[in-house]
């Protein structure tokens, strides 16, 4: 492989350390950790758009792709269930914002928890 290939898999392998980082931050809800990784995971991104720009295809490189793909995936699917999670404690169904055949609301308030007299 030529150096622009060792380049192009560093880079991939960096992302899909990246994507594992971004799954212990979704596992723990942690926000800031996730806004840090969303950055970096765009700056990654357009660094391997630019290092595949004229790169022949090859096995190895289709391989690397695809790994990344699939934590890609892992990390969406993820992200996806914990939204799920987080909206079901919250009480917020996931037909917010839907209408009936009348034009009526179909989801009702949330409920707030009052504890102390302060919510």
């Amino acid at each position: 492989m030529t150096d622009r290939h060792d380049h192009l898999r560093r880079v991939g392998d960096e992302l899909r350390a990246v994507f594992a980082e971004e799954r212990k931050a979704i596992a723990k809800l942690d926000h800031a950790t996730l806004a840090f990784i969303a950055e970096r995971k765009r700056q990654l991104a357009d660094e391997l758009a630019r290092a595949r720009e004229g790169l022949e295809s090859s096995p190895e490189l289709r391989a690397l792709f695809e790994a990344i793909r699939v934590e890609a995936h892992a990390t969406a699917t993820l992200a996806g269930a914990a939204t799920q999670a987080v909206r079901a404690i919250l009480g917020i169904s996931d037909s917010a914002n839907a209408y009936d055949r009348h034009a009526n609301r179909t989801t009702t308030q949330r409920v707030r928890t009052l504890v102390g007299g302060a919510y």
